[in-house]
């Protein structure tokens, strides 16, 4: 199986040298896109046809916009907008007479390539450009821009590389900014199976670089990837888990350490293939997208209306307004009481006796802990951030009640 890594570039060629620079040719052809060498293969026109076996570097190129090159594609490659692109089969032994038939100028692939499949396309003629795996996102502006010369030229393929990647990183980079402000602090995590371990994304992956533009913070940043059992999630206990497949989901639920995780006791859990957290084009920012609809229904532009409908209808149904100062210690009124039946109804309130109206000691310890739950600075105070979150359907419940006396 591939190994989960963020999958950024570092190119070797058919002698497989790593990609290091590229060297111009035609020093007299300023104003020429070609030829361009790369490595030790030079391009003397534009490549027409290209074949592409790896999923993350049509994801790229679709991302760039010559996918409209593809004359082949592996099985591996299932994004929808390329459904139309004849398969040649899978990617490691593709069917090498259905690309020379297509007179394939440019095969693009990844390490998993058979080694005899690439020595019968170099002995007829057909380029051959290995991807391998690279940590940084330095690295992935450079693909963008390595690719954008193979398929454009020196000139009009790097400008028109360089202009998709900028709009990638913009486009995530204006999601995070939408997110990352607010008094409310989520932690999350990216859960994988690789071969018959389940692990959890640290950091040099891209899955952690996607969860950081949440606008949330990776629980395991500081780690490197490691067994899901060694990772602690118990005391870090994330808002919200994003999980590879079943068998994921599954250790999830059957541990019994893990079972007891706020975001699975609250199903704040959702499912994102292993492959589409391992590419990095198109398919990077639809799921982002995919993740903040998910984590802020509400807010998110993305989210649905029945959403947002079933968090008006909530405040509807307990009859409150939710004022933009929200309530403070010794505060009295009906819409405290109301705020106390909430607590009651999420179970950090036990005593009805309690629910008063009146704000004192208990209100206080039970929105603190409401908010510690929540991930919410805990106060004490009822913000409207809290009260907000608090009238939500996404609300998690106390795990026991906190109030030992009877309200003053």
């Amino acid at each position: 199986m591939r190994i989960f890594k963020r999958k950024t570039i570092a190119f070797i060629l058919s002698c497989m040298i790593v990609l290091t620079a590229f060297s111009i040719a035609g020093c007299g052809q300023e104003n020429s896109n070609y030829p361009v060498t790369v490595g030790n293969i030079t391009f003397d026109t534009e490549p027409e046809n290209i074949v592409v076996l790896s999923d993350d570097i049509a994801d790229i190129i679709s991302c760039i916009g010559y996918d409209v090159k593809m004359v082949g594609k592996s099985d591996s490659v299932t994004q929808e907008e390329l459904s139309v692109v004849p398969s040649v089969g899978n990617e490691i032994t593709p069917n090498t007479s259905l690309i020379i038939t297509n007179e394939t100028d440019v095969v693009f692939c990844d390490e998993s390539l058979d080694e005899n499949t690439k020595k019968v396309l170099d002995d007829n003629g057909i380029k051959v450009i290995k991807m391998m795996s690279a940590e940084t996102t330095e690295e992935l502006e450079t693909v963008y821009r390595s690719l954008g010369k193979i398929l454009g030229g020196k000139t009009t393929g790097e400008e028109k590389a360089q202009e998709a990647y900028n709009n990638l990183i913009s486009s995530m980079d204006e999601v995070k900014s939408k997110y990352s402000s607010g008094s409310i602090l989520n932690t999350v995590c990216y859960i994988y199976t690789d071969g018959d371990q389940v692990k959890i994304a640290g950091k040099n992956t891209f899955a952690d670089l996607l969860l950081s533009y949440t606008g949330a913070v990776n629980v395991a940043v500081e780690a490197g990837e490691q067994n899901v059992q060694d990772a602690r999630l118990n005391v870090s206990n994330p808002t919200y888990i994003f999980y590879s497949d079943k068998t994921a989901l599954n250790a999830l639920k059957s541990d019994d350490t893990l079972k007891n995780l706020s975001a699975v006791k609250s199903n704040k859990v959702m499912e994102i293939s292993l492959t589409d957290m391992s590419r990095h084009g198109i398919t990077a920012l639809a799921d982002l997208q995919s993740m903040v609809d998910f984590m802020y229904p509400v807010q998110s532009t993305g989210g649905s209306a029945s959403a947002a409908a079933d968090n008006k209808n909530l405040t509807d149904e307990y009859n409150i307004t939710i004022p933009d100062d929200g309530f403070a210690l010794e505060d009295e009124n009906d819409n405290v009481k109301v705020m106390q039946t909430r607590l009651k109804d999420l179970g950090y309130v036990s005593d009805e006796e309690n629910i008063t109206g009146y704000y004192g000691q208990i209100t206080q310890n039970a929105v603190t802990a409401f908010q510690k739950q929540n991930n919410i600075k805990e106060t004490g105070t009822a913000d409207k951030t809290t009260l907000e979150k608090m009238f939500s359907p996404d609300a998690v419940k106390a795990e026991s009640p906190v109030d030992t006396e009877s309200e003053e």
